[in-house]
């Protein structure tokens, strides 16, 4: 877990971050205009999972990747279970990585 401070230390060499603090997916509205082609989710519980999926995935252009924090992690396990429900009739697998993190590849 990383403060704000240090994640905008980490990321400030690069001109094309934003930064939106709040809740999901009450600020889902201020990128609803937005395709994106990387979404890195890590809210740890179901519902706000689910929420994420289910705003970015759309968002997400084609070659995309949606990036899933706390997918293989027993202390999580809402996370994994909205990932699961969500993809369980799409196209793209999700590929579970050794971290215990998991992605999808958007067709």
């Amino acid at each position: 877990c990383a403060s704000e401070e240090i994640v905008k230390q980490n990321l400030h060499t690069f001109s094309n971050v934003h930064y939106y603090k709040g809740w999901i997916p009450e600020r889902f509205k201020d990128v609803e205009h937005l395709t994106f082609s990387f979404v890195h989710i890590d809210v740890d519980l179901y519902q706000p999972t689910k929420d994420s999926i289910e705003f970015f995935y759309e968002r997400v252009s084609k070659g995309g990747i949606l990036l899933f924090d706390d997918y293989g992690t027993d202390t999580c396990p809402g996370a994994q279970l909205a990932i699961d429900e969500f993809f369980q009739h799409k196209s793209e697998p999700v590929i579970l990585l050794t971290t215990g993190q998991a992605f999808i590849i958007k067709r």
